[in-house]
């Protein structure tokens, strides 16, 4: 793999996943590698708060904000749950000269972000598993999903 854990922001240079937009350097959230199907579990951030502010596109999403500073951001950031997305693993892989380990979360984030998981509507509830299972073996304390 690419020397990422669950729980680890990173960045990916020319990120090649959305179709419809430039290519540009992309904010991650690492979630875990799905061995059986190859895939990676990745949401993206973003600095657009306009639209999660009252009356925004984005503002019914479930996203919290994230600190300047946490798991090596350098901007106040917004984790939108609905960006959540699966990577093929292989093109993480190609792509390994573009990706850069930021920092990790730590527990508390973790924290934060299990609350918005376990009340996602979108991702499966086997998906969340795995995930818990993936935060988990990267040592954070998880409930049960």
């Amino acid at each position: 793999m690419i020397g990422l854990k669950a729980g680890d922001i990173f960045t990916w240079g020319n990120y090649p996943l959305y179709e419809n937009e430039p290519k540009s350097r992309r904010w991650l959230l690492y979630l875990g590698s799905n061995s059986v199907q190859a895939f990676a579990y990745l949401i993206t951030t973003t600095t657009q708060h306009q639209y999660y502010a009252e009356g925004g596109s984005r503002a019914k999403n479930n996203h919290f904000k994230i600190q300047a500073g946490v798991g090596g951001l350098e901007r106040e950031s917004v984790l939108d749950l609905a960006f959540f997305e699966t990577v093929p693993e292989d093109a993480l892989v190609r792509c390994k000269a573009e990706i850069e380990r930021k920092g990790s979360f730590k527990q508390d984030q973790v924290n934060r972000f299990m609350k918005h998981l376990e009340r996602d509507a979108h991702i499966p509830r086997v998906v969340k598993k795995d995930i818990c299972r993936y935060l988990g073996e990267a040592g954070f304390k998880v409930p049960k999903m």
